[in-house]
């Protein structure tokens, strides 16, 4: 098992939690602090205007012909107070009033009479005599300087009263905003509870739950697909083993079972010559010698078939060479007809010179089916062996006369240890390892071995499938 990187796990609804109430914390601090500042500039900018209209009407009073205390009055009103200095140094108005630096004054176009009043000094920011004022100084057409101010105090109280109030907004909009947060993540992070809730069923045995997503195309439904897809790969993986260990278990159980028989045969011929002695007949004792050579032979070849059955578990190594596998064929008939007299063996077909294959694996393949054939046939049937090709493969067909394999066992023959009662009926002593091991050679080449019937005559063909 390999370790990476430790996970970090804390807390997801925290973290989810305190990142959304900040970035919502700081959208409504700044829709604040902008609103503080907005209003602050509009109650400014209102006073400015203020001032300059009353200035203009003192200008308009002047050019009226007005004295200067009509003038101070037409620039008095609405909290705004005036001073006016005449050019001869005369002050009118409020005299506490100190005036703003004043730009000089412009001369009036000599074709007009009257001319318009000069700019506008800048508003002068609050100084500390006069904390609560905003002042404006204006030099009129005649010379005069007009200083006007407005009481900035009633600015400040409204603007108090403005982030009092929105203190209190964003106090209690972040309440509410943090308890919405908090009721939305626990609901959004609900599918992660399940997940959890699910797993740990899971681990209590309930293999069979699933979380199964409405929709898979969002984080969440791609996670939970994940995790079912998971799941079910590890119970088909579980499925998978405990089935591979039932059948380990039965192939060791078959195979302990089918040396028993051999040996115990051996066992039993041995202590009989042993306890008979000289006293025993020849006859019986070439009998018991024939059953001790015959039962060892069986039991050397289950042991056989075993490790080669190990040996392809591990993994073969399959070294192809060109191979003239019409010459295998009838070498195998001719070691057939040796091991089975009277054994009735026909071969035909010819098969390309161009197979690339394992020539010990290849006659090892064709002696288990010949051998196969020749056990399930009746004395005096015959064995036929055909050599064919078609659709890049080369096929090798044994067909026999014998008991045949029902349709539903045709492809279950294959596993090992597997013996059809028909077989166990009729007393052959076959282990049940010989056509799993030919088709287990045949795929490691990249073909098989499969099982037909030969309806409506009996008996059955297999065939050795092989690319060229």
């Amino acid at each position: 098992m390999t370790s990476g990187p430790a996970l970090r796990t804390s807390s997801l609804r925290r973290r989810l939690v305190v990142s959304t109430l900040i970035a919502v914390l700081l959208v409504l601090g700044g829709a604040v602090a902008a609103t503080d500042i907005l209003v602050g500039a509009q109650l400014t900018s209102s006073a400015t205007s203020r001032l300059a209209g009353n200035a203009d009407a003192a200008q308009s009073a002047l050019d009226s012909g007005a004295d200067p205390a009509a003038v101070v009055s037409a620039a008095q009103g609405d909290g705004v107070t005036a001073r006016l200095t005449t050019s001869d140094g005369r002050v009118y108005g409020d005299r506490d009033l100190t005036a703003a630096p004043a730009p000089p004054p412009v001369p009036a176009p000599p074709e007009r009479t009257s001319a318009p009043s000069a700019p506008a000094a800048p508003p002068e920011p609050p100084t500390p005599g006069q904390p609560d004022r905003q002042v404006q100084s204006r030099v009129l057409s005649d010379g005069s300087i007009l200083t006007v101010a407005v009481d900035t105090a009633s600015i400040s109280a409204v603007r108090t009263q403005l982030r009092t109030v929105l203190i209190a907004v964003f106090a209690a909009a972040s309440a509410l905003v943090a308890l919405l947060v908090v009721l939305v993540v626990r609901q959004a992070l609900g599918p992660l509870n399940r997940m959890t809730d699910l797993a740990r069923r899971i681990a209590g045995g309930n293999r069979g739950d699933r979380l199964n997503p409405d929709r898979t195309d969002t984080e969440l439904g791609r996670t939970a697909a994940a995790f079912d897809a998971m799941l079910d790969a590890l119970e088909g993986a579980e499925k998978s083993e405990r089935a591979a260990f039932a059948r380990n278990r039965r192939f060791f159980d078959d195979a302990a079972h089918e040396l028993r028989t051999p040996i115990a045969g051996v066992r039993a011929a041995a202590e009989t010559l042993v306890r008979t002695g000289s006293d025993g007949s020849a006859e019986s004792r070439e009998q018991l010698q024939v059953l001790v050579v015959r039962e060892s032979r069986r039991a050397s070849r289950l042991i056989d078939d075993l490790l080669a059955l190990a040996r392809i578990d591990e993994g073969i190594e399959i070294e192809r060479v060109p191979v003239d596998l019409t010459a295998m064929v009838d070498a195998d008939a001719a070691r057939l007809r040796v091991a089975s007299p009277g054994r009735r063996v026909e071969t035909s077909g010819t098969a390309s010179a161009n197979l690339q294959a394992d020539p010990l694996r290849v006659a090892q393949i064709l002696s288990n089916l010949t051998n196969n054939a020749d056990a399930y046939s009746p004395p005096g049937a015959v064995v036929s062996v055909t050599v064919s090709e078609t659709d890049g493969k080369v096929l090798v067909s044994v067909r026999d006369e014998g008991i045949g394999v029902p349709r539903e066992d045709r492809d279950r023959i294959f596993e090992r240890m597997v013996r059809l009662d028909t077989a166990r009926t009729t007393g052959h002593g076959g282990s049940g390892l010989g056509l799993p091991i030919a088709r287990e050679l045949a795929r490691a080449h990249g073909g098989d071995v499969i099982c037909r019937g030969n309806e409506p005559d009996p008996g059955c063909t297999f065939v050795l499938q092989l690319p060229l």
